[in-house]
């Protein structure tokens, strides 16, 4: 992903360019190729759909505990949680052991002794978190 550098701050897009604002600057990218109908049925991406089943899973259990925690989070103000949330749960959803790929999830992973270990390891970088508690 490319970041601007110039004088001009664009956002949108511009032949096949998406220019966009993000907490890091002014970014570029290119579009997609690949049509989303195509990945939905075509067997050579049946990978894929597993891939993005579990990682429909695994955002859904992050956000259920940052909505659980959100009294205490949402003072903290980590911008780049949700992000590190859902790492964690996609390392967690690994230790499902009893899941075939593409059905894995966080509740089973947790069920591990690994898994449990991870979830205690949870630690907002926000320094104002540690005043708050």
């Amino acid at each position: 992903m490319g970041k601007l550098a110039g004088i001009i701050k664009i956002e949108g897009t511009l032949d096949g360019l998406t220019f966009y604002k993000s907490q890091d600057g002014y970014m570029v990218r290119t579009k997609g190729g690949v049509s989303k109908k195509r990945i939905m049925t075509d067997p050579a991406f049946a990978r894929t759909r597993e891939n993005l089943s579990e990682f429909a899973l695994n955002a859904k259990s992050g956000k259920l505990i940052r909505d659980a925690t959100g009294v205490i989070l949402n003072r903290a103000k980590d911008p780049k949680l949700s992000s590190r949330m859902l790492q964690l749960m996609n390392t967690i959803k690994n230790f499902d052991a009893v899941s075939t790929r593409g059905k894995r999830n966080v509740a089973a992973g947790i069920a591990s002794e690994e898994g449990k270990q991870l979830l205690k390891g949870i630690r907002p970088t926000n320094p104002i978190f540690f005043r708050l508690t």
